[in-house]
């Protein structure tokens, strides 16, 4: 999935966008991420009825008295400050830092936690942050501590929590959401290399001014940008350019590269998704390459910068001089990439943090080759792909890669990487971004994942690795807002309280979840619901172990599909491969997995009866909605998987020369069926406000509500099907009425007598 941020492409986007949610009353000065009936509730108390910080109090301090009265559901006007050392008084809750206060040993907070001390009966408590932002992380949950008896102590189980910052809202409330100590953010910046005078002199003249004009007014944007991010006592790392291909970095200056310095421009491998726009081999790229990071790095003015590696892993160069070198190698390459940068930002007092992962599985991408060169099979592995890296570069270099082994879940394998970058920090990811699920629109949890695979993230990092989170939604216009959904906010709860309590009671954990949606009385009810929606989620996109595409859509061809099939990281694995066997026992399991989905789709929707009544109006029809949006999706979706089975056993009879005509029969059954069900696809009202979008649905358009059309790849399956049945039969044996569409074409190659 690539990254925005090339050039002022980008920089111009991102701009408009902030501007517009600004203007909308939406940015980071309007919007708010606290509110007592989303993400978390506020604590129905009234004692206590006040809130004290220091005068002197570092920004962090207040804005966390600040969040927690937003919490509690009181005014501003409850925060007081105080002079000099922290002291409790009855009705009051105390902010304070635990370097000021006489903790016991065991009650001095690690890290980045907290301990909360209580005093007499009307609620009086002091909470003790191991630094500012821990009073962040505190107001973030009050519903853990306020107004318990006796000591509250909270550390977190991960040194490192990060979080991809959305513009949308205050960094303090995103710290006090996610818990995160540092995020990565999308800075934007626009390089003139004006520290080669060459190249810049070789720009347009028109190009020259948009990217010394737009570079500047960059600088200043982000320096306020990061003030924010301290003042918030966290971290910000700013996101270069997606992959390492300047050409994509920046057209122009890639232009005025190969015009000044031609010896630079690498030699691709024929039919390779890697371009090799420079050649590693050669200088002057590196010249050119450490002039423009360096460039980046001083107009974001942020604490680190956050270098992708995914596709467009490296330079992949096949020039001679890197065959001669090595750097015709994926270990090489990548290794130099992070060892100059890691060099060049050392010097500068700016961090390094690589984000990576397997790519999936080698595939064709049209006429070109995706290596994926971290994959593991028929080629390198994940670790030996990194080796070098591991092996060669400081310690102080972060590597965080990719829960899952591929883009395709649910369920996916586990990375092959985490756990083998020693002495390096390690930081597993969890992209909770709309893969699988559809774009986030269907009810679908991934809770139990990030639980099970947390925890053995935690033993394979270690307390000084990290954990980070990618929400949002993928393919989604700007109006869409993962923190304010109601349904699948639950994977941000649940990574923020696994980050921080790995042996969490995840029934516990549901229900303080859903109470603070929808109330105590339906709580139970929809915690049914939505943890049934995880199953029916893996059934439904997740075909005897093998994965879907990105966004959960559906494939248009018979083709597509198998590529997906492949991509999945489990088609080279025995277990896992005799399950593509095209064979009717396959069939008989995808059947029973297709009745399983739907067997959850009816425990939710027995579940939200018995929710409806008391939940909201505004509620009950948003949830009804996605329900039946899951259910009719999940029909075709799991028909079409099927009869893709169907169509492969026959594929496989007719290439020994026989067939099964009975298939027809279940061929055309569901062949009726999409047709049925095609025009049910995501029906809504256009009024409906639903909590994951800004504006009523009518205002998005049909482009955002859907996800493709299952007809056509549902015609080819039964249309190629009949003519490999037909090939051995003739056109007259099976019974006209399981004839669908235009006859097809036959599939024999010529006639022949005997």
């Amino acid at each position: 999935m690539a990254q925005a941020g090339v050039g002022t492409a980008f920089s111009d986007l991102e701009t408009t966008r902030r501007d517009f949610l600004r203007m909308a009353g939406m940015g980071a000065a309007g919007a708010s991420l606290v509110t007592p009936s989303k993400l978390f509730a506020a604590v129905g108390t009234t004692k206590p009825e006040k809130i004290m910080v220091a005068a002197d109090a570092h920004p962090a301090m207040m804005s966390a008295a600040k969040i927690l009265a937003k919490r509690l559901g009181w005014t501003e006007s409850a925060i007081s400050t105080y002079e000099g050392v922290p002291k409790v008084s009855e009705g009051e809750i105390v902010l304070a830092l635990a370097k000021d206060g006489k903790l016991l040993p065991a009650d001095k907070p690690n890290a980045d936690g907290y301990t909360v001390t209580y005093t007499g009966k009307l609620g009086g408590a002091v909470v003790w942050g191991a630094r500012p932002r821990s009073l962040l992380f505190a107001a973030g949950e009050p519903h853990h501590w306020v107004g318990k008896a006796v000591t509250y102590r909270r550390n977190p189980e991960f040194a490192l929590r990060n979080a991809t910052w959305h513009a949308d809202y205050p960094v303090a409330e995103q710290a006090a959401i996610f818990g995160a100590n540092f995020f990565v953010a999308n800075l934007p910046a626009s390089p003139a290399l004006e520290a080669l005078p060459d190249v810049h002199g070789a720009l347009g003249a028109v190009d020259k001014k948009n990217l010394v004009e737009s570079g500047a007014a960059h600088k200043a944007r982000n320096a306020a940008t990061v003030k924010e991010f301290h003042d918030a006592d966290v971290e910000v790392y700013a996101l270069l350019p997606y992959g390492n291909n300047f050409a994509t970095w920046s057209p122009v200056l890639y232009a005025a590269v190969l015009k000044v310095y031609p010896s630079a421009k690498g030699t691709p491998m024929e039919n390779s998704h890697e371009s090799a726009a420079l050649c590693p081999s050669d200088p002057l790229t590196w010249k050119v390459l450490e002039a423009y990071v360096k460039e980046w790095a001083e107009q974001c003015g942020a604490d680190g910068i956050s270098a992708t590696f995914w596709d467009n892993y490296s330079a992949f160069c096949q020039d001679p001089r890197c065959k001669a070198n090595g750097l015709d190698k994926f270990p090489n390459e990548v290794y130099e990439f992070l060892s100059r940068y890691h060099k060049l930002l050392t010097a500068m007092n700016v961090k390094l943090h690589m984000r990576t992962w397997s790519s999936g599985c080698p595939h064709w991408l049209g006429t070109n080759y995706v290596h994926a060169p971290g994959y593991g099979q028929f080629g390198i592995s994940h670790p030996e792909l990194w080796g070098r890296v591991i092996k060669e570069t400081p310690a102080d270099l972060i590597m965080q890669t990719k829960i899952y082994h591929s883009d395709c879940e649910p369920n996916a394998r586990f990375t092959t990487l985490l756990g083998k970058c020693k002495p390096h920090i390690e930081m597993v990811e969890y992209q909770q971004s709309g893969q699988f699920i559809g774009r986030q629109y269907f009810p679908a949890s991934t809770v139990n994942y990030t639980a099970a695979t947390m925890k053995k993230a935690l033993e394979l990092v270690g307390p000084n690795g990290g954990a980070q989170i990618s929400p949002g939604g993928e393919s989604q216009p700007p109006q869409f807002d993962i923190f304010q959904d109601i349904l699948n906010n639950d994977c941000i709860y649940a990574w923020r309280e696994l980050t921080w309590n790995i042996n969490v009671d995840l029934a516990t954990m549901w229900h303080e979840w859903a109470t603070q949606i929808y109330g105590e009385a339906a709580a139970p009810a929809m915690v049914r619901f939505v943890r049934a929606s995880e199953d029916a989620a893996t059934w439904c996109w997740c075909p005897l172990g093998h994965g879907s595409a990105t966004n959960g859509d559906y494939a248009g061809t018979i083709a597509r599909r198998e590529v997906l099939l492949r991509y999945t990281n489990r088609y080279y694995l025995p277990e896992f491969a005799a399950l593509l066997e095209p064979t009717l026992e396959n069939v008989t399991k995808l059947e029973k997995q297709q009745a399983d989905c739907m067997h959850r789709l009816d425990e939710m929707a027995v579940a939200l009866e018995e929710a409806k009544p008391h939940l909201t109006a505004e509620q009950a029809a948003e949830v009804t909605t996605r329900l039946d949006w899951f259910r009719h999706f999940a029909v075709c979706n799991t028909t079409l998987d099927v009869s893709l089975w169907r169509f492969r056993y026959l594929r496989a009879l007719g290439a020994k020369l026989t067939t099964d005509p009975k298939q027809m029969k279940e061929l055309a059954a569901a062949y009726d069926l999409i047709e049925a069900e095609t025009p049910k696809l995501f029906q809504y009202d256009k009024a409906m406000k639903m909590s994951l979008y800004r504006v009523p649905l009518g205002e998005l358009g049909p482009r955002y509500m859907n996800l493709g059309n299952p007809r056509s790849l549902m015609h080819q399956i039964y249309l190629e099907s009949l003519a490999f049945v037909q090939e051995s039969v003739g056109v007259d044996y099976v019974p006209k009425e399981w004839i669908r569409g235009t006859a097809p074409k036959m599939n024999v190659q010529a006639n022949a007598r005997g």
